[in-house]
């Protein structure tokens, strides 16, 4: 099996936000808006004009247009949109001189610096995009800048947007491909240069993917999707497919470390769709379909789609169960992706005015009963915030009660008090500040985190050893064989659940590996099969993993 390619670590230590020079967030915090381009082509304009109506009306809209002459002046831009029903208020034209539509890759990164009073106001980084002949493109960040009146700082690396995603507690991720792209820089120098420029503790490098489509630019947003501080969506490849291993090894690496806050990522996986002929790319330069390359602007997520039923409906499940509350758009992509991109690839979020957002380890799921617990909080703000509250409830119909946070430094603490071990309690975070208001998690109250009791005198559960659990063939028209690493004689317990967590079929087994038959019931889509067994002193172990049935 390839293994994950990581460049030894050199940490650039900060103590606090305040401390950093420069803080760069990730897309899943609030944004001012989103910006995009217009491209002058039939087939891709139809996308962007689809974009700009989805996110509307959580985000404003800036849709560069070419200022020389050009097939469409921006009265026919204007009415094409309108005529896509687009709204107009929050939708604005920006002169830019471009080249193509791609501006995750060449736009500008927006984000905070320090300056003389410590107070963090906005900037943009220029990176390098000079390598592709197109200077027009490589200067945007320069215009938009200029245009916006934004202090604009030339960062001496090449690489692009695409291929950068952090989780905005100080780790970033990036392919190996930013090695290539630099010569002249040692791996350690690219990686000490990238911690610098975005403020970052650690930059993470993952080996290039070269047999899965994409073309040479080899982006992590191909394949991985940071969705909050704690979750990471990831694709996943049939077991046929020559970068399948690599990929697990990617999910199975990150899942084994934790985020500054000490927290393990969460894994989500997502399959990668096939091609119009039903395959799957085995050459760089083919095409790859992907659902990570999707848009994360405040609380809309805009997904693409390829006229494939059963896995965009299983895509778009993924990201319900992932990001509950969160408004999901789907849009056609495949117009986009045989040029080796898709949504993600043409958009590029910019950053609020005033920075105001969380870093909230949240409570959710079963906790041990306590009949006071306390909800703390780090608040990042470029300005000190109005207000800080907890809304709670203990029933899903009952009011929410609200409550001041309070403060030391930028910590921010309540306690919720006369608590019952019967109680499920739903919550959520709000603060204003800077003419700004953000929630946590961003579509609250329509989504709120949800904790519930195990009383305190009960005996803890039996741990159970995790196993890599293996299913093939994935995807499968009918039987599953599965195994665990180890052939074994004892009973086993299979079940398999649907998306919604509801167990839809169950077998016990005396042999593994094993081979089952799939219920003639199951529908098409994307199921998790979950196996149980003890090892020979009576330990119980537990595997899991996730498989797609097309029949």
């Amino acid at each position: 099996m390839k293994t994950l390619h990581l460049i030894p670590i050199f940490i650039f230590l900060v103590s606090g936000l305040n401390a950093q020079q420069v803080y760069y967030p990730p897309e899943f915090v609030p944004q001012q808006g989103l910006l995009l381009t217009w491209d002058y082509h039939p087939q891709r304009n139809v996308i962007t004009a689809a974009i700009a109506r989805a996110v509307q009306p959580s985000a404003t809209v800036w849709v560069i247009y070419y200022p020389g002459q050009a097939p469409m002046d921006t009265t026919e831009i204007r009415t094409y949109l309108r005529d896509h029903l687009v709204p107009g208020e929050n939708v604005h034209l920006i002169p830019g001189w471009t080249e193509t539509l791609w501006i995750r890759d060449y736009g500008p990164f927006a984000g905070y610096e320090n300056t003389a009073n410590r107070s963090m106001q906005r900037q943009i980084i220029d990176a390098g995009y000079s390598n592709y002949n197109r200077p027009n493109d490589d200067s945007i960040p320069t215009q938009i800048g200029n245009l916006w009146n934004i202090p604009v700082n030339d960062m001496p690396l090449q690489f692009e947007g695409g291929n950068l995603l952090t989780d905005g507690l100080g780790r970033g991720w990036s392919s190996t491909r930013i090695f290539s792209q630099n010569p002249n820089l040692s791996p350690s120098e690219v990686k000490a240069m990238m911690e610098q420029y975005f403020g970052l503790d650690e930059m993470m490098y993952l080996e290039a993917l070269t047999h899965s489509g994409g073309g040479i630019w080899c982006h992590v947003d191909m394949f991985m999707k940071i969705i909050d501080s704690e979750t990471i969506l990831m694709a996943q490849l049939p077991d046929h497919a020559p970068d399948h291993d690599l990929l697990e090894s990617f999910a199975d690496t990150l899942e084994k470390i934790t985020n500054s806050n000490g927290i393990p990522y969460k894994i989500i996986r997502i399959p990668v769709p096939p091609k119009a002929d039903g395959t799957w790319a085995t050459t760089q330069n083919d095409e790859m379909r992907t659902y990570t390359n999707s848009i994360i602007i405040n609380d809309v997520v805009v997904i693409p789609s390829y006229n494939l039923p059963d896995y965009d409906s299983a895509a778009i499940n993924i990201y319900r169960s992932a990001m509950p509350g969160y408004r999901l758009v789907m849009i056609d992509s495949r117009d986009l992706t045989p040029l080796h991109g898709a949504l993600h690839c043409i958009s590029k979020e910019f950053t609020s005015e005033n920075l105001l957002h969380f870093n909230h380890q949240k409570i959710a799921g079963l906790q041990t009963f306590q009949d006071t617990l306390t909800i703390s909080t780090r608040l990042f703000a470029s300005v000190s915030p109005d207000s800080v509250f907890v809304f709670y409830r203990n029933d899903v119909i009952s009011d929410f009660i609200k409550m001041p946070m309070f403060s030391s430094n930028d910590f921010y603490t309540t306690t919720l008090t006369d608590l019952h071990p019967t109680d499920t309690i739903q919550y959520y975070l709000l603060a204003k500040g800077g003419g700004e208001a953000v929630t946590q998690p961003m579509p609250a109250p329509r989504s709120c985190y949800t904790f519930w009791f195990a009383p305190s005198t009960s005996a803890p559960a039996a741990t159970k050893e995790k196993r890599q659990l293996i299913v093939a063939p994935n995807p499968t028209a009918g039987p599953l064989k599965i195994s665990a690493g180890v052939d074994t004689e004892q009973m086993a317990e299979i079940s398999i659940f649907d998306m919604m967590s509801q167990r839809v079929h169950q077998v016990n087994q005396t042999n593994l590996p094993a081979t089952i038959k799939l219920p003639a019931s199951l529908q098409n889509g994307i199921y998790t099969v979950v196996l149980r067994w003890r090892n020979a002193d009576g330990r119980p172990l537990e595997a899991s993993a996730v498989f797609v049935l097309i029949k």
